[in-house]
This record gives C-alpha cells, structure tokens and sequence, in this order.
C-alpha cells in the first residue's frame, strides 16, 4: 500500500504568497519494489575522466491520461546453447540434440584454432552421412557473415539445417579440425524456451541478485534436472550463482562483489539449463545484461519544500559518498477538479556535488500547476550518478504535499 505523508492543512491556499517559508517534508520511506542503497561506497571508485560541470534543471508537461509504468525487470528468453568443443572432438564428430526442425548452426574459430571451412564440414543424421550443402538451407561463411553485418567473431562459419531433416541428434564432422571451436546451436521453431528473469531493475555492489528461471513448454513431462550460472564483471572477475528448484521455478541469489570494477560497462549473466525432452537431452543458455553501479551516493531524509509564486520548488537531499555529477528526476502529481491525483510534468536536475550533504532542486512552474491543486504528490522519484552512469535510488513515491 502507498504510504502518504500528511503535511499542515492549507498549503495549497499558501502557494499564491510568496512570504510562505520554506518548509522540511520527510521523504517517503522505500517500499517493496523500489531501490535504494542499504550503504555507501566504503572504498574509493572510479573518478569519470570528463564530466559536465554546468548544473542542469528543466521541466516539461505531460498528459494527464499518460499511463506511468514501473520500469521493466531484466529478462531474457532462450531457445539456444553453445558448447566449447575440441578440435580432436569435432573431427570425429561432435553430437549436438535439437528439439525443433530448421536448427541454425555456427561454428566458430578459437584463437591458435584451424579455420571452418564448408569444404570439410559434415552432418550425420539419421545413419546418413550428408555435405554441409546438402544439409542445409541456407549457409553464410565468414566473408558473407561480415558483409551482411552480423556481429560474429572472425573465421566464423553458419548454416540451417533443411526443415525436412526434422529434430534429434545431429553429428557435426570437420575433418581438418585443430584447436578450440565455439559451437553455437539456435532452435527457432523448438516449443521449449528458458525464459530469465531478475526483479531488480537497478543493482548495486555488495547487494544481492535475485533470479528466476522457468522452462516454457505447452508438454506434460518436460523438466530442467539443473541450472549453474556465472555473473561476469566488465573486468573479467566471476561470481557463481547456484540455482535451486522451487516448484515449477528455479531460483538463485548472487551477491556482487562490495568494490566497484574499475572497469565501467554492463555485467553479464549467463546461465546454462540441462533438462530432458522425448527422452533426448534439452540444453538452453540464456544471458542477462545488468547494470551494476557502485552506491556512490543516496536519497537524504527531508526535502525542503518552497511553495511560491513562480510554483514549487523542490530541494531534494543527496548524502553523496564522493565528489561526482548527480542527477534527480521525479513525476509530479496534483488533484484534478475532480478529485483525482493526475501525473502533470516531468523534472529533472543535474549538478556536481561535493562528498557529503547536498541537495538538487526540482522546478515547476505555474503553468504545470494549472488547474491543479494540492495534495501534490512526487512520484517516481531517482537518484542517478551522470558521471558513473549508476542508477542508485528510484521510490514509486518521494513525498506528498497534503492540504
């Protein structure tokens, strides 16, 4: 349930005199759902090499018919794996299961590893033995790969295999293999997908990660007999997470490191599902991008709350762990004629801040609060690092401004 927080009566009257004071309104404490960091950073983070230094505020109107969504969760749906397989193994032969007819396949070269070629490259099925061109559809090798853009590593090769040859196993020969090859197995017209998902829609170091995998299927007797995952830093550090089942759901918690990676970029989720379809192995790997910031800075107690002529004006407090560009931005809501609180604009602020207690000012003017009256409500209220670029704090509900 939302939790409101009464101020004195008649401030609405108070908004048209400009000798009202300014006044202290506590924020909302964090409910369930939203984000907020449990500590600062306790150790020094990365200062960015070029930040804005002009402090930046502005705000716009919206709709008041405007649906407002919470931002989505994290969330990911695979019908796909990959194995890393030994040149010695490909070349006599390496078994891939497929669950759904038209399977694409892409092999790809590790470095040191003898490249794939489509000339050496043999598909066993069905007790026949069949060239990469008649067992396929469709064929793209590196050359044609990079041509038409697709993000695939060098000396890459892939193809689909015919529609007609249906699912189970298939046996991937390469006679000239050497080295290490990645082998890639997408199955787009297969009816199981590993569907991962995080609730959390902002993560912070030394927090938990919670994740929740289920295996869609419309069959009775298809399961997943395990998960394993690795949580992958932007420095290259991992975090094992351990999944377990929960009825028809498996579930995990990670806990992130405490220090920041000095490294900035997006962690990396990868999970790896082995389960049993039609008495044939089902194997799924689902990634999950995440953006991991380092709680640099959090929401302070009470903002001070200036009602005036040239409207509201909102200092919110920032209790920053180190000097950084901060921004604060947050949905305003009043109560329309008839009595329904209505989203009316939009604000943000943006400034640096020194280490310790500062504030960012949020401003509406008169003509956002047209037609409106109090209790103003601010919704959606975040604190981001500009200079990081870390969401550190969002609250469904910031303050409320009552009569």
């Amino acid at each position: 349930m939302t939790r409101l927080i009464p101020l004195a009566a008649g401030l609405a009257a108070a908004l048209s005199f400009p000798s009202m004071a300014q006044m202290r309104v506590a924020l909302a404490p964090p409910a369930s759902g939203d984000v907020a960091p449990r500590h600062l950073a306790g150790r020094a983070v990365p200062t960015p090499p070029s930040v804005e230094t002009e402090p930046v505020q502005f705000a716009w109107p919206i709709d008041a018919s405007t649906p407002l969504a919470r931002p989505a969760p994290y969330e990911a749906e695979s019908r796909e794996f990959w194995a890393t397989v030994d040149g010695a193994a490909l070349a006599r032969g390496y078994r891939v299961h497929t669950t759904g007819p038209a399977a694409v396949v892409r092999i790809s070269a590790e470095p040191g590893a003898a490249t794939p070629a489509f000339s050496t490259l043999q598909v066993l099925h069905g007790g026949r033995t069949l060239s990469a061109q008649a067992a396929s559809t469709a064929r793209a090798d590196a050359a044609q790969l990079e041509a038409a853009g697709a993000p695939f590593p060098d000396r890459t090769l892939a193809l689909q295999l015919r529609p007609d040859l249906g699912a189970g196993a298939f046996d991937l020969r390469m006679a000239e293999a050497r080295g290490r090859y990645l082998v890639h197995v997408f199955e787009p017209e297969s009816p199981y997908a590993l569907h991962l998902a995080t609730p959390e829609t902002a993560h912070l170091t030394g927090d938990r990660v919670r994740l929740e995998a289920r295996l869609r299927t419309p069959a009775s007797g298809v399961s997943l007999q395990r998960i394993g995952a690795l949580l992958t830093a932007p420095d290259g550090r991992t975090v094992p997470a351990e999944f377990r089942r929960e009825g028809d759901a498996w579930r995990a918690e990670v806990a992130l490191p405490p220090d920041a990676s000095a490294v900035p970029g997006l962690w990396e989720l990868h999970a790896f599902a082995v389960g049993r379809a039609a008495a044939q192995p089902l194997l799924r790997d689902a990634k999950l991008a995440l953006a991991v910031a380092a709680p640099t800075a959090r929401l302070g107690r009470a903002a001070a709350v200036e009602p005036a002529p040239d409207g509201l004006r909102f200092a919110v407090p920032v209790e920053a762990a180190v000097e950084g560009r901060y921004e604060v931005r947050g949905v305003l809501y009043g109560t329309s004629a008839t009595g329904e609180l209505v989203p009316a604009a939009v604000g943000h602020s943006a400034a640096r801040l020194e280490a310790g207690t500062g504030a960012l000012e949020l401003h509406f003017e008169p003509a956002l609060l047209a037609g409106l009256s109090a209790p103003y409500e601010l919704r959606d209220l975040e604190l981001s690092d500009q200079g990081r670029n870390g969401r550190l704090e969002r609250r469904a509900l910031g303050l409320r401004l009552s009569r």
